[in-house]
């Protein structure tokens, strides 16, 4: 599960037009900060059919679409196919696959520090620089192997998102604990955090939470 996703509305829009999102590869914020473990269930089902319905609305309605970015989509190409299809590497993918998840586990879990999330971010950037974009699988059909290194390249970069975000928000909140910042801080970090890809590092936001019926309160069981 993903408590946060590709950033939309209410009704599954992006940021781009004409690009919609819904379920686990949203994040429309309808559960704030913490998310209880079957309401994942109802949001596949019930924006999967309202964004659905206005996507194909919006297709219908739309007489042209925006200009293509060709030289966007060739650039990413080539960084798929020529440098990790045909890639070169001495490191096995699927065991850089597992020193990732064991970094994670350790530094990024449950309950986190500054010391130990700089850590993990120091240890995944080496990490991610070794040479394990490589298929050994050259099949054109039903490739595993392909399709595993490439949830790999994507794992690094959420991996990353995770980590800098969590080191930014010096607060408790929701399911981000930190123990040396126990408290909520609603002063300084009553946002959102969005990311934006660039290949150095992700470029982080703040968007305004908006806040409707209910206000934040102390979570207690």
């Amino acid at each position: 599960y993903m408590m946060g996703g590709i950033h939309t509305n209410i009704d599954g829009a992006t940021e781009l037009t004409g690009v919609w999102a819904a379920g686990e590869a949203a994040c429309n914020s309808v559960h704030g900060s913490n998310r209880l473990g079957a309401n994942s269930t109802s949001e596949c089902i019930v924006w999967g059919k309202i964004t659905g319905a206005l996507a194909a609305k919006h297709a219908m309605n739309s007489k042209q679409s925006s200009p293509f970015p060709h030289h966007l989509v060739t650039l990413e190409e080539t960084r798929i196919y020529d440098g990790i299809f045909r890639g070169q590497g001495e490191y096995n993918p699927y065991e850089i696959r597992q020193e990732l998840t064991d970094i994670m586990d350790d530094k990024a879990y449950v309950f986190k520090t500054e010391a130990d999330l700089v850590e993990g971010l120091k240890k995944l950037r080496e990490l991610k620089t070794r040479t394990w974009k490589h298929v050994d699988d050259k099949a054109t059909e039903y490739n595993t192997n392909f399709t595993n290194v490439m949830e790999l390249d994507s794992m690094f970069r959420v991996s990353e998102v995770v980590l800098v975000g969590a080191i930014n928000r010096r607060e408790s909140r929701g399911s981000h604990s930190r123990l040396d910042y126990p408290q909520r801080d609603d002063a300084n970090f009553l946002h959102h955090t969005l990311a934006y890809y660039d290949p150095r590092e992700p470029i982080m936001k703040k968007h305004p939470v908006t806040i409707t019926r209910y206000q934040p309160v102390e979570r207690k069981y």
